[in-house]
């Protein structure tokens, strides 16, 4: 019986040339020129991504077209937590999989996750985005927050790169229809205390991406994040 893999555990390793070249094809001839033209995607605050050192890219999360959006507006190698029914599809598998996708159980945070994303934040040439909300929220208000991402950048050493997508809700159904923006905010210090982290990214998403804030702080969750990392 063939043993099933596992998607949520790479190496520094997978993150090579051939998967930088994949990843740059796609994002430069694919992606880009398709959320240009059909989505009329801008983009605000570009000057704000650190070209030289590893970020860890935290987004708010409305469409299943934000993962494809940032990679295209980045233009850096991104490597994504991917929800891991996503690798149970076999096409999509394979296709995230060679982009440098790796899937994260969102009940509880592995062992195997924490290692992978520490090996793409060790590699300078690339850097890791999530949503911190965990699933899409498209009502206008921030809704539920994790504070793993906080967590994640203190144990890897990472700054957090605040994005805000706006308006891909509207136009992901009826494309030529309307404009997406995506607003890249300023680097919250790995340095700060977990709650502050939380509260800077907050605070900075609610406003580039024109979000409620939500109305009952005690209500954000933080999971447990394994020690023996």
């Amino acid at each position: 019986m063939k043993e099933k893999r596992n998607f949520s555990k790479r190496g520094t390793e997978d993150y090579n040339w051939t998967t930088s070249l994949f990843q740059a094809f796609v994002r430069t001839c694919i992606l880009y020129p398709f959320f240009i033209l059909f989505y009329k995607v801008k983009v605000e605050g570009f000057k704000n991504i650190p070209q030289d050192r590893p970020i860890l890219v935290a987004a708010n999360h409305m469409s299943y077209l934000d993962p494809p959006l940032i990679a295209a507006v980045m233009k850096r190698n991104l490597a994504y937590m991917a929800k891991k029914e996503l690798f149970e599809v076999p096409v999509l598998s394979f296709l995230i999989w060679h982009l440098g996708a790796f899937a994260v159980n969102r009940e509880k945070l592995e062992v195997s996750t924490i290692k992978t994303a520490k090996a793409v934040l060790s590699n300078k040439h690339w850097t890791m985005a999530l949503f911190p909300q965990g699933k899409r929220v498209r009502n206008g208000c921030l809704g539920h927050v994790s504070k793993g991402f906080a967590s994640l950048a203190k144990i890897s050493k990472t700054d957090i790169l605040p994005i805000g997508i706006v308006g891909i809700q509207n136009t992901a159904k009826w494309p030529l229809q309307g404009n997406a923006t995506v607003r890249i905010g300023t680097p919250i210090s790995y340095d700060l205390e977990i709650e502050e982290i939380e509260k800077q990214w907050s605070e900075q998403i609610c406003k580039l991406a024109e979000l409620k804030p939500v109305e009952n702080p005690e209500e954000l969750n933080t999971p447990p994040v394994p020690a023996n990392v």
